[in-house]
């Protein structure tokens, strides 16, 4: 039985386009999606577990436990953990409502090897950055993501570490 050579190709990039399609957002397997603790950039003090969810192709985090609240309190937030608000975040954005439950970054998809698209809310300072997320390709075991914000040419990149 001859194939052609196009029926080949065809059927080559039919089977094998979905799975490496799949395979350059994921390591191991996992994808951004799951728990993550995270960890700031310049004291290199893990600040909280944030939760990265997927709905329809759109990802987002939101903060689900705070580890060092000294890393988001400010002069207007209160002393326990559990009642801190986002005083700076803007309008719309979770302005004077709790930090835990905040939604922090919103509007990613999946694009080739990165999660692009979407935007990053710094709750101690209210400022909302664009966003992009990828698993390090150096740690095969798909458990450490780094997350970057920036406007114009000011960036800022973290490390990220799975929980579950």
């Amino acid at each position: 039985m001859k194939m052609n050579l196009k029926k080949v190709l065809f059927m080559g990039f039919a089977i094998l386009g979905p799975i490496l399609g799949f395979s350059q957002t994921t390591i191991n397997g996992k994808t951004a999606v799951g728990t993550w603790k995270t960890v700031d950039d310049e004291t290199g003090k893990a600040k909280s577990y944030v939760k990265i969810s997927e709905n329809n192709g759109v990802y987002e985090a939101k903060i689900i436990k705070l580890l060092d609240p000294e890393t988001l309190k400010d002069s207007k937030t209160p002393d326990n953990p559990v009642d801190l608000l986002c005083s700076k975040c803007p309008e719309g954005k979770g302005k004077d409502q709790p930090i835990l439950g905040l939604k922090m970054i919103w509007g990613l998809t999946a694009e080739d090897d990165n999660y692009e698209g979407g935007k990053i809310m710094d709750p101690k300072s209210g400022k909302i950055y664009t966003c992009t997320m990828e698993l390090d390709e150096e740690d095969k075991s798909g458990d450490v993501l780094l997350v970057k914000g920036w406007i114009a040419f000011f960036n800022r990149t973290q490390t990220w570490y799975r929980v579950d």
